[in-house]
């Protein structure tokens, strides 16, 4: 008799628990800010904290001081590259047609081939390209979409950084409130296991950071001194940004590069462009990744290739770019909860 209240605030709290997570996922539409925003905290925390700590500044004032240094840099890089950016951007697409028509004159000797008794032209791809990216965005109205696509970029951004200010202001008090939800006999676990899962995504997130800049110069580097290809700058932005989806990104930027490559200086251009992106990817994998990232999320990549699928069905681009981070929490989980295998050094975690 005497446990019945404490089943009774245990169920409660169960209950909470799995109401908010179907509140969040009812909400998933607006989701993505406050998405952005945690990830970012993890990025930044062990940053502030040294901050902090080096300087004995108040936590705000030491988020202040971060938010100035690393968005003065940021805003200086975009004034100096929109300018090429943007023109370099608009001409891509404008060759966007011709880029295509080499391409299947290169692998069809036409630039038409005919499937099914249709014929199917370099400017049909091109349209059918465009059309699909205008469907993804939502309105068939060009110039609509430019301007939708401007206000809501700039709001969300304001509202992530917001957001990014309390969670790294009050993150503990949010973590405390969340592990109240939790029953009390696994409340010790529950810290231990988040404290590994804090410390797996701290870790591989700074270290991504790190790559995506890292192979965004390498590449800019390399497409402009050694190839001397049009379009160097937005394809080598698209290269760093695409290294956020494991295996699936890197091989879509080679892609593009080569096709590029191939309208540009033809099959032997596009030869090179693929081995300098392969040559940069193992170099990458092999020297880059373990100390910058090291041994930190321990996934098969048949595991990672999977996660990001199955991530692309279930929410699109923001579940293929949470895919990895995401079956490196579910890792941890299963094997704290369920295998209860102790770690190989740490944070815990054997290779699947």
């Amino acid at each position: 008799m005497p446990t019945a209240p404490a089943d009774t605030h245990t169920r409660a709290r169960l209950g909470l628990l799995l109401l908010l997570v179907g509140l969040l996922y009812l909400a998933r539409a607006i989701l993505l800010p406050f998405v952005a925003a945690a990830v970012l905290a993890y990025v930044f925390d062990a940053v502030v904290s040294r901050v902090q700590r080096r300087l004995r500044l108040p936590r705000a004032a030491a988020i202040g001081l971060c938010y100035l240094l690393t968005l003065g840099p940021l805003a200086a890089a975009i004034v100096a590259l929109e300018p090429g950016l943007v023109a370099d951007t608009r001409a891509l697409l404008d060759n966007a047609p011709r880029i295509v028509a080499d391409l299947m004159v290169g692998l069809f000797g036409s630039p038409s081939v005919e499937i099914f008794d249709q014929t199917i032209t370099a400017d049909d791809v091109a349209g059918s390209l465009a059309d699909a990216v205008l469907e993804w965005l939502g309105s068939p109205a060009e110039a609509l979409v430019a301007a939708r696509l401007a206000v809501e970029l700039l709001a969300g951004s304001l509202l992530t950084l917001v957001l990014l200010f309390y969670f790294l202001l009050n993150g503990e008090r949010f973590g405390a409130y969340l592990l109240w939800l939790v029953p009390e006999p696994h409340r010790a676990r529950v810290v231990e296991t988040a404290g590994d899962v804090h410390e797996v995504l701290g870790r591989y997130l700074r270290g991504l950071l790190v790559l995506v800049l890292l192979m965004a110069t390498v590449t800019w580097t390399g497409l402009t001194l050694i190839f001397g290809l049009p379009f160097a700058l937005p394809l080598a932005l698209a290269t760093g940004l695409l290294e956020i989806i494991p295996i699936v990104g890197p091989v879509a930027a080679a892609t593009v590069a080569a096709m590029v490559g191939l309208s540009h200086g033809g099959a032997g251009m596009a030869a090179g462009v693929l081995l300098f992106y392969t040559v940069a990817r193992q170099l990458e994998d092999h020297l880059v990744m373990p100390i910058v990232v090291g041994r930190v999320v321990q996934l098969h990549p048949v595991v990672v290739i999977f996660a990001v699928l199955a991530g692309g069905v279930l929410a699109g681009i923001p579940g293929m770019l949470l895919a990895v981070p995401t079956a490196a929490t579910l890792k941890i989980v299963v094997e704290t909860w369920i295998l209860e295998t102790p770690p190989e050094g740490s944070p815990r975690g054997v290779q699947i």
